[in-house]
């Protein structure tokens, strides 16, 4: 469980922990049920950050710091995961042609206006929860954005020969799908409170929305569809909260 556990924190953040050069395909597998356990621990700095920079800067300036202090806890892992996806499917092509832009790592436009929009919408969405009540909206956007990728991961196939996210793919079970959401539903209902139904209704749409999307111009899922579905998952629970 320890290994699992500390995995999910190797493959989703930059935390340097023990092990982290030891991670094998299995225990990466078993690791997808903490998931929204990693998701908690990153809304949840980034909820102290919002609310520490808050009371010295005004709320756009806080929001952009507790912003920064994510994407480095995280290295950009889901952002760049958008970029490419975006610059993949909106491109357009054959699905071989899709999935060979989405490798280049060069930024083009479809990706840098995916970032500037999805950044830009967080940022306006985190400039009006600087408050102790508002910032816990950041660690159930987190968990429910992480818990995004297990039944994508479950449900659908990879699109690649090979990739970072492969190891995953079969070893979202029943079981750790369940798991998984039993240790996702406490967190959100209670960083969420009374919007933590709508919160979570969104984020099964928005996913479902994906992986249909996913499915249907790729054939399946890579890392960076994981990753892209994640960011808008995460916006759309700020919507649901600020609406």
């Amino acid at each position: 469980m320890i290994s699992s556990l500390l995995a999910a924190f190797t493959f989703l953040t930059r935390l340097p922990l023990p092990g982290s050069d030891r991670v094998d395909a299995e225990v990466l597998a078993r690791s997808t049920v903490w998931f929204p356990l990693v998701g908690a621990v990153v809304g949840g700095v980034g909820a102290l950050a919002l609310v520490g920079a808050g009371r010295l800067w005004p709320p756009f300036v806080a929001a952009a710091l507790s912003l920064l202090a994510t994407v480095l806890l995280t290295g950009a892992f889901h952002e760049d995961a958008l970029a490419d996806a975006a610059d993949g499917l909106g491109a357009g092509g054959d699905r071989e042609r899709m999935l060979e832009i989405m490798r280049d790592s060069r930024i083009g436009s479809y990706g840098a206006v995916a970032l500037v929009l999805v950044l830009g919408a967080r940022l306006g969405c985190l400039a009006e929860l600087v408050t102790p009540e508002g910032a816990r909206a950041l660690v159930g956007a987190h968990v429910l954005a992480r818990w995004s990728s297990l039944p994508l991961i479950g449900l659908l196939p990879y699109a690649r020969s090979q990739g970072a996210a492969k190891p995953f793919i079969g070893g979202v079970t029943p079981t750790r799908m369940l798991t998984s959401t039993v240790l996702a539903v406490p967190l959100v209902v209670l960083s969420l409170g009374s919007r933590a139904l709508a919160a979570g209704l969104a984020a099964i749409v928005v996913t479902a929305l994906a992986g249909l999307l996913f499915r249907a111009r790729l054939g399946g899922i890579t890392g960076d569809c994981l990753g892209a579905a994640n960011q808008v998952v995460e916006l759309s629970v700020y919507l649901v909260v600020l609406a």
